[in-house]
């Protein structure tokens, strides 16, 4: 199973917070829909400046407590060279997920048409 290292923020260089999921997309949805509890805090964090995947829990955690240990200049840098106009980043992985749906969907059609003949 996957897991995924996030940097959310609210505005360019403003607030961030690091966290650690294994369903960002879901995470995403929950969050953006005011049902996370990071949403509820003060702070506007709901959009997804940058994203990590990793094969391991462990290997998650661990990068993400690095991650909190950078210096803020470091990690505006990391998030820059990755997004540098500080796209809200969950467009694109709802589109990989939609994309990844519809492929999912033609392989049923085809397996069923298959299975008529």
């Amino acid at each position: 199973m996957s897991e995924y290292v996030y940097i959310l923020f609210d505005e360019p260089e403003k607030t961030l917070i690091i966290g650690t999921t294994s369903n960002l997309l879901m995470h995403m949805h929950e969050i953006k829909n005011h049902i996370d509890e990071i949403s509820k805090e003060e702070f506007n964090t709901d959009k997804l400046a940058y994203y990590e995947k990793h094969e391991e829990f462990s290997e998650a955690v661990i990068r993400k407590n690095e991650l909190e240990q950078l210096p803020r200049e470091d990690l505006i840098r990391l998030i820059k060279s990755d997004n540098p106009h500080w796209t809200d980043l969950h467009s694109e992985i709802l589109k990989i997920w939609n994309d990844s749906a519809k492929l999912h969907d033609k392989d049923k059609i085809k397996n069923k048409k298959g299975e008529n003949k």
